[in-house]
């Protein structure tokens, strides 16, 4: 997620809202990285607490141009054209974002919130229904995400006891057997070939907390406001 020590620090400060601080050190991960994308991406954010328009533009423009195939690029830069009152260009950025990856249920939320403020409220349920549908696929994909982590838990802790009592030349008083033969090999849990969707998006695999409570919100009826 962090790209060096001071883009982890930078972070820290913005969420705690230490928004100069924050600042020093972003300029400072960006001298150890020159022009990456996500720590340019982190300090548009911070820009645009600072209400600062045309850095917050000029960072989020240059990390879009880096990294053009990442949905969430457009997005981020929809999202402050909006906050800035360009309500336009936000569905623009937004519309490109579900181009790019269809997939993407937050973007097609926000597209919805932004049609419904533009009154069109045919394709705002359009693409909150979407949003809906894909919020269900990627809440199985997580709950499989869940279960692949605890067979894998339970299953490095098996292969630990077994490798403890491999180790132990004598057998425990009262054991089994062991007959002869070949040695049975743990079997290695791996997921399937094919997912039910796509492929697994960054934000979904690093972020998968911040997607359990989305995943709530669109469930429950409500509709994200930021």
């Amino acid at each position: 997620m962090y790209i060096n020590s001071e883009h982890k620090k930078a972070q820290e400060l913005l969420d705690e809202q230490k928004f100069e601080k924050s600042l020093i050190a972003f300029n400072k991960a960006l001298k150890l990285n020159p022009n990456h994308p996500d720590i340019l991406s982190h300090r548009g954010v911070l820009h645009l607490h600072m209400n600062q328009k045309k850095k917050c533009f000029d960072d989020l423009e240059l990390s879009l141009r880096l990294d053009k195939d990442y949905s969430y690029r457009y997005a981020a830069l929809a999202y402050a054209k909006d906050y800035f009152g360009d309500l336009d260009a936000a569905i623009e950025l937004y519309e490109k974002a579900v181009q790019v990856d269809p997939e993407d249920a937050i973007s097609h939320n926000n597209l919805g919130l932004l049609m419904e403020k533009r009154g069109y409220q045919k394709k705002a349920k359009e693409n909150f229904e979407k949003a809906d549908r894909l919020a269900e696929i990627h809440e199985g994909m997580l709950n499989k995400m869940d279960e692949l982590e605890k067979q894998e838990e339970s299953f490095n802790k098996e292969n630990t006891k077994a490798n403890e009592e491999k180790s132990n030349p004598l057998p425990k008083p009262g054991s089994l057997n062991i007959p002869k033969g070949e040695p049975l090999q743990p079997k290695k849990l791996k997921p399937d070939a094919q997912q039910t969707f796509g492929q697994v998006s960054k934000d979904l695999v690093t972020k998968k907390s911040v997607f359990k409570e989305f995943i709530g919100f669109v469930k429950n009826g409500f509709k994200l406001k930021e």
